[in-house]
C-alpha cells in the first residue's frame, strides 16, 4: 500500500502543476501575447510555442491568437480532466474499495478523456500548421501515441475492474 500512497502524492503534485500550467496558458498568455505584439516591430518575427509548434505571430491578431488559445485549452481540458480522475480514483483506491462503481466509470472517463486529448491535439496541430505555417507535415507524435496507449489501457482497466466487480458482488451473495 506504499506505492498507493507514493503515487497518489506525485499525480497529487502533477495536477497542481498542470492546473496552474493551464491557468497561465489561458490568462498569461494571451496577456503576453498582446505585450509583445505592441513591442515588436513590423520586421521582426513574433516567435511563439505553442503545443510543441513554433508559430510566427506578428501577422496574427489578438483575436485569432485568443481564439487559437481557447481551443488548445478545450484540449489541454481533456487531459487535466484525466488526471484529476485519476487523482478521485486513487483515493478511492487507497481506502482499499478497488472495485467500486466510482473506479470503474473513472477509469473509462480516463480512457476518454486522453484518447480525446491525443487525437484532438494531432489535429489542432495539423490545423494551425494549414493555415497559420501554410505547411503540413503529417506524423505520429509521442503525444498522439503515449496519450493512446494511456486511454486504451484505462479503458482495458475500466473492462477488467467492471468484471470483476460483478464476479465479487456474485461471490459475495454465495457467501
Amino acid at each position: 500500500m506504499k506505492t498507493i500512497s507514493i503515487l497518489k502524492k506525485i499525480i497529487t503534485v502533477y495536477y497542481y502543476f498542470a492546473v496552474f500550467g493551464f491557468l497561465f496558458l489561458t490568462i498569461g498568455f494571451p496577456i503576453i501575447f498582446g505585450i509583445k505584439k505592441n513591442e515588436v516591430s513590423l520586421e521582426e518575427p513574433l516567435e511563439l510555442t505553442l503545443m510543441d509548434m513554433k508559430i510566427d505571430g506578428s501577422e496574427m491578431s489578438l483575436g485569432a491568437f485568443i481564439i487559437m488559445v481557447i481551443i488548445a485549452a478545450i484540449i489541454l481540458f481533456q487531459f487535466l480532466r484525466g488526471i484529476h480522475l485519476f487523482k478521485k480514483s486513487l483515493q478511492d483506491l487507497s481506502n482499499g474499495n478497488y472495485f467500486s462503481a466510482l473506479v470503474v466509470n473513472n477509469f473509462k472517463k480516463i480512457g476518454q478523456c486522453f484518447l480525446l486529448f491525443g487525437f484532438g491535439q494531432w489535429l489542432f496541430k495539423i490545423v494551425v500548421q494549414l493555415i497559420v505555417t501554410n505547411d503540413l507535415n503529417l506524423g505520429i507524435d509521442n503525444t498522439l501515441f503515449l496519450s493512446s496507449i494511456l486511454g486504451l489501457f484505462f479503458l482495458f482497466l475500466s473492462e477488467a475492474f467492471g468484471k470483476a466487480r460483478v464476479t465479487k458482488q456474485e461471490n459475495d451473495l454465495t457467501i
